[in-house]
């Protein structure tokens, strides 16, 4: 299972540095009103916020990045036997969209972001996005609603047994 998983994310880093490197700078409409191709370089973190910080952020936002990446992985070698298939696949493509923008923020100091959805007003994101936040969403759905989420939860945070026996 860790080879698919290991799949997963070089897919999720593939896609998205190849959409980077094919689109980026190429501005285009794709549906009239609907979505466009639009370059922005992202110099902040998720819909740019923080943007506006010294560059000693950017060393910050990837060092937590490169933090949380081994978080994860951690979490899935050490736990894989109490969590399910979809949970696994949610954790690996968090991972590979977080490590597609790592590699553009060390790279090249931003993160390429290219996807503009013009019939919301909603922040021009990039494929990497959306493996972060469709992981994430399933992630949540997973551990919030059902019995594979609850039982990885019980072995990740195991509760205390409280000692039944009275004093004398």
């Amino acid at each position: 299972m860790l080879f698919v998983l290991l799949a997963i994310v070089l897919f999720a880093v593939g896609a998205d540095q190849l959409t980077k490197m094919l689109i980026f700078g190429n501005n285009a409409e794709i549906i009239k009103g609907v979505v466009s191709f639009r370059s922005v370089e992202n110099r902040g973190v998720a819909w740019g916020f923080l943007s506006n910080k010294e560059g000693s952020m950017l060393i910050v936002i990837s060092v937590f990045t490169v933090i949380m990446i081994g978080l994860m992985i951690w979490i899935v070698i050490k736990y894989r036997k109490s969590m399910s298939v979809p949970l696994m696949i949610a954790f690996a493509a968090v991972v590979g969209g977080a490590i597609g923008n790592l590699i553009d923020r060390i790279a090249l100091g931003f993160v390429r972001d290219f996807i503009c959805t013009e019939f919301i007003d909603f922040p021009v994101f990039n494929v990497a996005d959306c493996f972060v936040t469709c992981g994430g969403i399933l992630l949540g759905v997973i551990l919030l609603f059902t019995k594979s989420g609850r039982r990885f939860l019980n072995a990740l945070f195991p509760e205390k047994k409280k000692d039944t026996t009275e004093a004398e």
